[in-house]
Order: structure tokens, then sequence, then C-alpha cells
């Protein structure tokens, strides 16, 4: 009986520890398109050059759209997700509002991070009230890096995850989060060299 008890803390151990290691939104780095379509929620979606639009087994409220690219060898080595619309006004209210909350979320798991919200120094749309049509215009970026360099505390796997705001009009934005595996600028300078 004690031993039948011991087995089954262990079993629980085990199936907390491989939940707590579930890559970004339950995908692992390394997954092949097989691995992929047995827990994606949707069948992937070839967009072409080994792109893929998945519904993972875990989402998130804010994202509509996941995108993964899978290297034949190397399996997954990114994962992208695309908030839904945030409509806003012009000052950016409520997709700051969203982004900052996102940050200090992320910042719970992996810890320091590199902010850039800055404006191009030749704009000339400074005030406040120009900053979704800043954006808009790729004028202003408002963006989070978590990577080595800033010490974040990345699993093995990752090498850099990135989070910025993007905007289609002055009314309306929307936030993307990219996950980087440490396999991405091998495959990167693979696909370079052969072009």
């Amino acid at each position: 009986m004690k031993y039948k008890i011991i087995g089954l803390f262990i079993i629980i151990f085990l199936l907390n520890v491989t939940s707590a290691f579930c890559g970004p939104f339950g995908i692992e780095f390394g997954m092949t398109l097989e691995q992929v379509k047995k827990i994606s929620k949707t069948t992937p979606e070839s967009m072409g050059d080994n792109w893929y639009v998945i519904t993972p087994p875990n989402t998130h409220e804010l994202f509509e759209a996941y995108v993964i690219q899978i290297h034949p060898t190397y399996g997954v080595y990114f994962i992208k997700a695309i908030s839904k619309d945030i409509f806003t006004n012009r000052h950016g209210t409520e997709l700051i509002g969203q982004f900052n909350n996102l940050v200090s979320n992320i910042e719970k798991i992996y810890g320091k991070y590199l902010k850039r919200d800055r404006l191009k120094p030749e704009s000339i749309f400074t005030e406040s009230q120009y900053f979704m049509f800043t954006l808009s215009e790729g004028d202003r970026e408002l963006i989070v890096f978590w990577d080595r360099d800033e010490v974040s505390k990345l699993p093995a796997d990752i090498l850099e995850i990135i989070l910025y705001a993007e905007a289609d009009s002055s009314s309306n934005g929307y936030i993307v989060i990219e996950y980087y595996s440490m396999n991405y600028e091998k495959i990167e300078n693979e696909k370079a060299s052969v072009f």
C-alpha cells in the first residue's frame, strides 16, 4: 500500500512537471508537423514556406490568430500570436493599457526585459494625441524584448521573446507576441545561404 501511494505521488509530480514545461500556448519547440496536428484544435492550415495557422491547445483570450514555422529537421522554431483588434482613442490609452498589462504578466514568468517606446527623431507629431497615428505610420515603436542580453529567465529552448504593438489607424491597434527557438538563427542562416 505504501508503494502504491508513493507511485501515485510520483505520477502526479510528473504530470505537474510536464504541464509546467509546456511551451508557449502549449506548443513545444522542435515539434514535427504530425505532432502539431495531434494537439492543434484545428487542422493546421499551410500558408507556404513552412508557415502554418493553428489553434494551439492553450489559447489566450486576448489573441485570435496563431502562426508557427516548422522546419523539416528542427521542427517548430517560431511561434507568433496576434491579438484581436483593440479599439482605442488617439492617445492609444486602451492599447497601451493592454500592452502594459501583458508585459507585467510575462515579466512574472521571464523576468527582466528591455522596453522601447520611442518616436522617430524626425517626426513632427510629438504630442500624445498622435500616438496611434505615428504608430500606424511606422514613426513610433512600442516593443519589449526578453532575451539573454537582458538576463531574462528564459527556458533553454527559447532564444528570445518579442512583444510589440501595431496600429491600423488612429483608433484601432493590436498586439503581437513572437517566440524564437534556439534554432531560429541557424535556420534563417541556412535559408539565406540557399538564395
